[in-house]
């Protein structure tokens, strides 16, 4: 029972109290509306409006009923805050609350703690209450990671798209200057880079430092749409095509010295990968191509001249070791002109075709030509690889010391002489061959 009275009379003390503290609407004129009765705090803010710090409080407000204490705003909608900020929605983009008149979403109408009169304590954090930019990323852009939103947004309109402060290529590159020097002095530029950064990187944030839209293969396949195509569905695929990153292994994203925007020249580019063996396959490791070339006298042309696209394609192909034509892979094959399509490319059809010729090849026997009868076989028919080697030999028009013939690595045994040559080849008895004086063979 004695609690029971001691709650009633602290719940009647406090009505007592608050009472007490109520202040009633001021029945008299005023000279200013921020007194110690009545709001008290408008002007003690870090940042005051204004109008406020003036104490003209007219400026906003038009009275109705002083005796009352009510006022109406003096104008309607944007004209209220417009009629003194007259440039603030000027421009081609307005933001949404500047468009409606709802300045007061982003700003105090009287004082603030923050800067500008927000009502929050940073710029980010007001952005926030609508814009959730930053969700989701592993990576902050800068500006974004410190809450900096105007270094790139004007707050209140704009003549560029999402409200920034300029073009997307001038914004970036206001703080991007290495990027920018590179398009100035390189000659090879990618077109996106000159004024479309966004179209590869989000502005706020991203899974990975670079800030860009997806990885690559896959952000790169969104304008190479022919690129994914033969990456995907090639008999013969170049495996870091695909490879997460892989792009960026041999190509530069903004610009190059080098066609294709490669890194390096395609030569040392392709060393950066085939300067060691590389499994192709359970049973199969591709040989280091430095060591097919290290200390050779004598190279294929487009070795000598650093041009690896001369034979290969680079993102995947229907041919045996990504060759851009056909080129038969085995020791023999029946004889076609498709079946040597790549080495067509560079080399006379004829010097196959030809059966006699006294100037075609140095290859012949008197005037019978001796790669005729090698390659021109409906069954068995001796392939270019037979005999020459595809990068380099110590031998004279690229001749190997041997070739693999199943698990036998076969040996040629070629001796060139003055008018002719010598074969010592496990594939057949010892012939010579001479222009001059032709050797005459048993049939």
């Amino acid at each position: 029972m004695a609690k029971r009275v001691y709650r009633v009379v602290i719940v009647f003390m406090c009505v007592l109290i608050s009472g007490a503290l109520a202040v009633d609407k001021p029945t008299t004129p005023q000279k200013t509306c921020a007194t110690d009765e009545c709001h008290a705090d408008y002007g003690k803010k870090a940042f005051v409006h204004g109008p406020v710090g003036l104490g003209d409080c007219k400026a906003c407000h038009k009275p109705l009923n002083p005796q009352e204490h009510t006022y109406e705003f003096d104008r309607k909608g944007r004209d209220l805050c417009e009629y003194c900020h007259l440039d603030q929605a000027t421009k081609k983009n307005i933001h949404e609350p500047v468009k409606t008149g709802d300045c007061i979403e982003c700003h105090d109408p009287h004082s603030s703690d923050g800067k500008f009169l927000i009502p929050e304590k940073t710029v980010a954090a007001l952005c926030a209450k609508c814009h959730t930019v930053t969700e989701g990323f592993a990576f902050l852009h800068g500006p974004t990671a410190v809450g900096e939103c105007t270094v790139c947004h004007q707050s209140h309109s704009s003549d560029y798209p999402d409200l920034l402060v300029s073009d997307h290529a001038e914004l970036c590159f206001s703080c991007h200057v290495v990027t920018q020097r590179e398009l100035k002095k390189y000659e090879f530029i990618h077109e996106p880079t000159k004024n479309d950064c966004i179209g590869c990187h989000d502005p706020h944030g991203g899974s990975d430092s670079k800030l860009v839209k997806n990885l690559a293969p896959f952000l790169c396949y969104t304008c190479h749409k022919d690129i994914q195509k033969i990456a995907e569905n090639s008999t013969y695929q170049h495996s870091v095509v695909g490879d997460i990153g892989g792009c960026m292994n041999c190509h530069t994203p903004h610009a190059s010295t080098v066609k294709f925007l490669l890194k390096k020249d395609a030569a040392t580019l392709c060393i950066t990968c085939h300067d060691k063996p590389v499994g192709i396959s359970e049973d199969e490791v591709l040989p280091a191509f430095t060591d097919e070339i290290e200390d050779k006298e004598f190279k294929h042309g487009p070795v000598a001249e650093n041009d690896c696209s001369g034979c290969h394609v680079t993102h995947g192909g229907e041919h045996f070791r990504l060759l851009a034509k056909e080129y038969p892979p085995q020791f023999y094959a029946p004889f076609s002109k498709e079946n040597y399509a790549l080495c067509f490319s560079c080399h006379p059809e004829s010097v196959v075709l030809t059966r006699e010729t006294s100037d075609l090849t140095d290859f012949r026997n008197g005037n019978l030509n001796l790669h005729y009868v090698h390659v021109n076989k409906p069954d068995k028919g001796r392939t270019c690889r037979s005999c020459h080697a595809t990068h380099a030999s110590n031998l004279p028009k690229h001749i190997r010391e041997s070739v693999p013939y199943g698990v036998w690595k076969l040996p040629i045994k070629f001796e060139k002489t003055e008018t002719g040559g010598r074969c010592t080849p496990g594939c057949h008895l010892p012939y010579n061959y001479d222009r001059q004086s032709p050797e005459v063979y048993e049939r």
